[in-house]
């Protein structure tokens, strides 16, 4: 991620956690074995973060309060033990902010006791179910695996079946969490960790193409109910790791990587989160920044679409004037050079002083590379294209070449040096191309790859990647 990129990014978390209203709050931990004038923390989750609250000395029988005039805000909360190599235990903040906590530095959850907080105590049950259950679970996956080893049929059977047994239990244990206590922040936790039950589509066994149709149905299934029991009007669920995950996943490996189809379920979540203004302005900003640094080729588009959409349309209350113009200058540096998009003409001088234009290049598919010799990486890069660029050019590939600065005496001594004479080298002599903005070049070598009409169809692509994107191409326009 650039510095500006970063830097926007940490401003619109800073507002974020400043806006959040709040109220009084004592708690008191004793941890027993702990020395006297050991120091705790108190720090909350947000997303994969921790961030601290607060901060006590523990007394000669292990024990410490954090206390404040501020509420704390509902979440998952961390209690650091530096001296123990920073080990901790969480426990949440919900309705409750005045409570004990009592444990050992033995095990942490075992031996916890809870008093004043009936969030926390079910919270610590879950926690001590969840590892019973875990630990009986690991034993029957190493059953089963011993008994594949042995190809013994029957017990891997027996075990299989132990295994489902065992996840029933689970299943029903946080089924009845969640209805006994459906407003609590573990059971809006126990929904957003319960995946997706895809039922079977009710298809003729004799279906022609019943298998892809089923896969179909299960991809749709899965994507349009993933948010279903997910409560976008409790910002509590915020400052736990899992929406974080959630998202991650779906936009990962939920949703197909095309540019159309991301943009299309990316806004959907984001309207489902205007239930909650901070649910909203953190799923604006983490999608958005999502695409803005993604390394998959053509999710600038879905940056832009939100960018667009959410930033540059005044919707985003808490982006200033500021962070409006890095967004709208970033989102015109993109806008030009998006996959589908007609390739900017270019009109340069070459090293013998004969103007070349861009679109006149004849070829089946044209190599677009920005380059300097006193860049490192280009030094080993451009060499690599140019044997690439022999060995495939009889098969209708040209290369337009630009050099991005202005010493042509540095810049034809390498060519010349590295026998680099037969694709088109250029630069722009009387800087009137605006190639910079209208490529997005910040740092070099860049290459492009345009098609016959001159429409891209790679960008940032690495030399090493040409060759079979090209076949790729190729194969794919003979269909």
């Amino acid at each position: 991620m650039t510095s500006e990129k970063l830097l926007s990014f940490t401003v619109l978390f800073t507002l974020f956690f400043n806006t959040l209203y709040s109220q009084e709050y004592k708690i008191k931990v004793k941890i027993k074995n702990l020395p006297e004038k050991d120091t705790l923390y108190l720090a909350h989750r947000f997303a994969d973060k921790l961030y601290a609250d607060d901060t006590t000395l523990v007394d000669k029988n292990g024990i410490g309060v954090f206390s404040g005039t501020k509420k704390l805000d509902g979440g998952i909360y961390v209690v650091i033990i530096p001296a123990l190599r920073k080990q901790y235990f969480e426990f949440l903040i919900d309705k409750s902010m005045q409570f004990n906590i009592e444990t050992d530095t033995s095990n942490f959850i075992e031996n916890i006791k809870v008093t004043g907080s009936d969030e926390n105590k079910m919270f610590f049950d879950w926690q001590r179910e969840m590892a019973h259950l875990e630990k009986q679970m690991r034993a029957a996956s190493d059953k089963i695996k011993e008994y594949t080893a042995n190809k013994k049929q029957d017990s891997i059977k027996i075990w299989q079946d132990k295994g489902l047994a065992i996840d029933n239990e689970r299943k029903a244990y946080w089924e009845k969490i969640k209805k006994d206590n459906p407003a609590s922040l573990l059971a809006k936790i126990l929904n957003v960790l319960t995946p997706v039950e895809i039922p079977d589509p009710e298809y003729p066994e004799n279906l022609e193409k019943r298998d892809s149709l089923t896969r179909l149905f299960q991809y749709l299934y899965n994507k349009d109910h993933y948010w279903d029991n997910i409560d976008f009007s409790d910002d509590r669920l915020l400052r736990t790791p899992f929406i974080e995950t959630k998202m991650k996943e779906f936009f990962k490996n939920v949703v197909l990587t095309h540019p159309d189809s991301l943009t299309k379920e990316a806004i959907k979540v984001c309207e489902l989160s205007r239930k909650n203004k901070y649910f909203f302005q953190y799923t604006v900003i983490y999608i958005t920044n999502y695409f803005e640094t993604s390394q998959i080729m053509g999710m600038d588009r879905v940056f832009v679409n939100l960018a667009d959409k959410y930033y540059l349309s005044g919707e985003c209350w808490w982006a200033d004037s500021t962070l409006l113009s890095k967004m709208g200058e970033r989102v015109n540096k993109i806008k030009p050079n998006m996959l589908g998009e007609i390739a900017p003409d270019l009109k340069m001088e070459d090293a013998n002083e004969k103007w070349q234009q861009l679109k006149f290049v004849k070829a089946d598919f044209t190599i677009l590379v920005f380059w300097e010799p006193s860049c490192g990486h280009c030094k080993k890069e451009i060499p690599k294209l140019y044997e690439l660029y022999k060995s495939i050019r009889d098969k209708g590939i040209e290369v337009f070449a630009v050099y991005t600065q202005n010493d042509t005496t540095e810049w034809k001594k390498f060519i010349n040096e590295h026998a680099i004479l037969d694709w088109l080298n250029v630069y722009d002599k009387y800087h009137i191309t605006n190639f910079r903005n209208l490529y997005d070049i910040y740092s070099t070598p860049v290459i492009y790859i345009l098609d016959k009409n001159k429409k891209i169809i790679a960008k940032r692509i690495g030399v090493d990647q040409i060759e079979k994107f090209l076949e790729f191409e190729r194969n794919k326009n003979k269909k």
